[in-house]
């Protein structure tokens, strides 16, 4: 299947191909990522959401196609944009008056790339491509370190942003050849917004890329219906497939 901006978001798509969000998506619940692949479950579009796309919308030259398209954005009885995407246009023009950032954002856009990781095709999007770097645009709360299950990790590991970086930058060596470094782009929803772009290391990349290799091969043989996709217990998915019986009583 050749890819193009009109089906990379198909359902035929994701069968066919792995993604970055979808190999989060496993790695949170598999039986999660397989009920969204077979239209069970949606993921909802949330205003955090929507305030990324605000932006990439922005960066592409497509805001007014945006705005006809998400009439949810702005207060239906004012008509003016709401809180959270005052702050989109605001941040778009934290960006703007930043040379460098902006430089390194306003690249080629949303450049679609296929490759093969340990024997599953992937495919990746690259929010920005310079003819030195991969970037990738993030609107973040802040970049501090975040606690998660009860252990405190940077910001990127977190979020799963090293596991991006090893993907993209594997699979568009694959179609070009060219090892070029991956970057976040920053701005943060702080009061002061801040800026900053950050690369990721090869040691990093490489940590991360073992990770791919160990698990996507797992991941494709539940797509393949060769494993017994798990639950995870705890995402909103678990919990509206949940049904209670004696067995499932919980002593404390």
């Amino acid at each position: 299947m050749k890819l193009t901006k009109r089906n990379y978001y198909s359902k035929k798509a994701d069968i066919e191909y792995m993604s970055y969000s979808q190999f989060k998506t496993f790695d949170e619940c598999p039986a999660k990522a397989m009920a969204i692949l077979k239209g069970k479950h949606k993921i909802e579009e949330t205003e955090a959401m929507l305030v990324g796309s605000y932006i990439d919308a922005w960066l592409d030259g497509e805001l007014r196609k945006f705005r006809e398209q998400h009439p949810e954005i702005f207060n239906s009885r004012t008509g003016e944009l709401k809180a959270n995407f005052k702050l989109a246009e605001d941040l778009c023009g934290v960006i703007k008056k930043d040379e460098y950032l902006y430089s390194q954002l306003k690249g080629k856009r949303q450049v679609i790339i296929t490759g093969n990781i340990a024997g599953v095709p992937f495919k990746g999007k690259i929010d920005s491509l310079t003819a030195e770097n991969i970037v990738d645009g993030k609107v973040l709360k802040d970049c501090n370190d975040t606690w998660q299950n009860g252990e405190k990790k940077p910001f990127y590991k977190a979020n799963g942003y090293d596991i991006q970086g090893a993907i993209y930058k594997t699979i568009y060596k694959q179609m070009t050849g060219k090892n070029l470094p991956f970057r976040l782009g920053v701005v943060t929803k702080e009061k002061y917004p801040d800026k900053r772009i950050f690369e990721f290391s090869d040691e990093t990349i490489e940590t991360a890329l073992q990770e791919v290799i160990a698990k996507a091969p797992v991941y494709q043989s539940i797509k393949n219906g060769e494993l017994e996709p798990w639950h995870c217990g705890v995402c909103d998915y678990c919990r509206s497939q949940r049904k209670l019986s004696e067995e499932t009583i919980e002593i404390l």
